[in-house]
């Protein structure tokens, strides 16, 4: 076992982490960042509160949001929260949440105070070695052609795990849970400890049936799994699937081996060793009960890298309008003016916003007349709602500016990347680009079509000079695959600096578009291959060209 695994199973053992409420409060009556004694500054993050880069006083608080759903009055709460305590940044999250930074010690009860009893939502499990915020298609209950009406589910099973209370808090390391039944699977259901996806299936007697596919151990980081099909139907009884839920986390937990080392104390390596078919019986005899057992659900069908944004309709007939942010950063005010549209044009208060895995925001319910005038004051707002392709999936970790694990900043960059793209080249359709700022993989830059992973190398004879490793190619569905590190002949990962990155990018989907465009005109359907079929099918050594700058054109940069 690691010294790290050692201190913080030590740590778990001498009080759990929930047990640390009282004393994040006496801590804040303090005032006094240096009072803190070191293993609670571990124990926070199970409300969601982690030390900031560089450790010298302030706090990241991720603010907790099952499924993503928010009303306007939440919203509005958070983004004058965001003005008060967090200097008036707000990043939305690969998982649904909206992280806040610059937050002090001192601050944290009457965030708190705000959030349990101003909003009515809760903080417990926001971190920490236990279940984290569960995941959902951000139109839930609400979109026209969902498999299942699965709207208050992602709510159920987080309470469920809040309500457990101690029964999850002591898990070996982080376990993510997601549920969704929209065609396009947007919440990635296969990047998760376990998750159910939406399927449709024939009864002998002819008639459709609709329930919910299962599937655990997936997981990204340095060594990344899908998560596997347990071949099972389940039917859409919220019980049932609290139940199962309830019982993966149970498997988890009780996995001793899985607590001798933090970077292999994930369910994926569990399912890996002892295979899909073992852990589907070790699972019903937790349940006490036999699943429906059905080889032909063997994963999410037509799953993509794909987003709700736009403008579309619901079953009700109102429509839904996916904003694309900027690589997730929003700003106090902004998520106020957000609010204050929601609340203005939202036809239901009960479903306004709703954030999403791809780091957007959806505004729901509005009728169709005034659908043009909501999108002209998005635009006001500098939110457009029909902006470059790349702004809807162009996403970034936290990266250096505030995340003690990064080794390359991201945000900014992020936003030099996009900005120089959108300026640059004309698209018709979105590309996946993450931007990550080391191999943790919060960005998930090994789904991406484009992914960049952080590292620092020598240039120009500096040292520690920021550059990005290139992964392409990366997708989900039916044909799930990770994306390939685009390498040099000899098997290294090729270095590109990030003040280059940009160029690289625009080399690689400029060669897409014009393979494509020679494709489209000699083919009888007129349809070219998608970025990531494009590039698994492209040799190594022509990708490992393409995103090697030039000296004449490096130093136009």
């Amino acid at each position: 076992m690691t010294n790290k695994s050692v201190q913080v199973e030590e740590i778990k053992r001498a009080k759990d982490g929930l047990d640390v409420w009282e004393d994040i409060h006496r801590y804040a009556a303090l005032g006094d960042y240096s009072a803190i004694e070191p293993d609670d500054f571990e124990r926070f993050k199970w409300y969601g509160i982690y030390r900031q880069k560089p450790k010298d006083g302030y706090f990241m608080c991720r603010i907790k949001i099952p499924g993503g759903a928010l009303t306007a009055p939440r919203l509005r709460e958070i983004g004058t929260i965001c003005n008060l305590y967090g200097r008036g940044i707000g990043d939305v999250t690969t998982r649904q949440d909206i992280q806040l930074h610059w937050v002090r010690i001192q601050d944290v009860p009457d965030l708190f105070d705000r959030i349990y009893n101003k909003l009515g939502m809760y903080q417990e499990f926001s971190c920490g070695d236990a279940p984290r915020n569960t995941t959902a298609c951000p139109l839930a209950g609400e979109i026209a052609d969902e498999i299942v009406d699965c709207g208050p589910f992602a709510q159920a099973i987080a309470d469920m795990y809040r309500q457990g209370g101690k029964e999850f808090s002591n898990l070996p390391r982080k376990f993510k849970s997601a549920i969704g039944a929209c065609r396009i699977h947007c919440y990635a259901p296969q990047i998760n400890d376990v998750a159910m996806f939406g399927v449709e299936r024939k009864r002998p007697d002819g008639q459709t049936e609709r329930g919910f596919g299962l599937c655990v151990g997936g997981s990204l980081r340095d060594t990344p799994f899908f998560a596997q099909s347990l071949r099972v139907f389940v039917p859409p009884d919220l019980e049932l699937i609290k139940d199962i839920f309830r019982k993966v986390a149970h498997i988890f937990r009780d996995q001793s081996s899985l607590r001798q080392g933090r970077l292999k104390a994930r369910l994926k390596f569990y399912v890996q060793e002892i295979g899909w078919a073992a852990f589907r019986d070790q699972l019903e005899d937790y349940l006490g009960y036999k699943l429906e057992h059905d080889d032909s659900i063997v994963g999410p069908d037509g799953a993509g890298n794909d987003d709700h944004v736009g403008v579309g309709r619901l079953r009700n007939g109102l429509n839904y309008v996916g904003i694309p942010i900027a690589r997730g950063r929003l700003t106090g005010d902004q998520l106020i003016r957000i609010a204050d549209l929601a609340e203005k044009y939202g036809q239901d208060p009960r479903r306004q916003i709703n954030t999403t895995i791809k780091q957007n925001i959806i505004l729901l319910n509005i009728r169709p007349d005034q659908t043009a005038d909501l999108c002209k004051e998005l635009e006001d707002l500098e939110l457009p709602v029909n902006a470059h392709p790349l702004r809807q999936q162009l996403i970034s970790c936290t990266g250096t500016q505030f995340c003690n694990l990064a080794i390359v900043e991201t945000k900014d960059r992020a936003k030099r990347i996009l900005e120089y793209l959108e300026q640059k080249v004309p698209m018709t359709e979105p590309v996946f680009i993450s931007v990550s700022g080391c191999p943790n993989s919060c960005a998930q830059y090994q789904i991406a079509d484009i992914g960049l992973q952080g590292t620092l190398f020598t240039y120009k004879g500096v040292k520690g000079v920021e550059h990005y490793h290139v992964l392409v190619g990366g997708r989900m569905g039916v044909r799930p695959e990770f994306g390939r590190f685009i390498c040099t002949e000899d098997t290294k990962k090729v270095k590109v600096p990030a003040e280059l990155i940009h160029l690289a990018i625009e080399r690689l989907i400029r060669a897409w578009q014009a393979d494509e465009a020679e494709a489209r005109g000699s083919s009888a359907n007129g349809k070219g291959r998608s970025f990531a079929d494009w590039a698994n099918a492209q040799d190594m050594s022509r990708l490992a060209e393409l995103v090697t700058i030039p000296d004449d054109l490096a130093a136009t940069q």
